[in-house]
């Protein structure tokens, strides 16, 4: 079955850990996130024009994921 991620957590840390989302449609270095991908436990970031923002390399708590509607017939 088909599935796209629509976000993940992680645990980040300045002075104390904390937990922060990455989502599609939310601004990450001024760029919007249109796209992200998992590949062996790291998350890239991509914008509209298929360019990659950055790659996030942190222990992830939990992740969302969308199914296509035909998917979930």
């Amino acid at each position: 079955m088909e599935r796209t991620i629509k976000s993940f957590e992680v645990i980040a840390e300045a002075t104390k850990p904390f937990i922060y989302t990455f989502e599609v449609g939310k601004e990450f270095g001024g760029q919007a996130v249109d796209d992200i991908i998992e590949h062996n436990g790291v998350f890239k970031l991509f914008n509209r024009k298929d360019e990659l923002i950055t790659e996030i390399n942190l222990p992830v708590v939990g992740v969302k994921y969308e199914y296509p509607l035909s998917a979930v017939n």
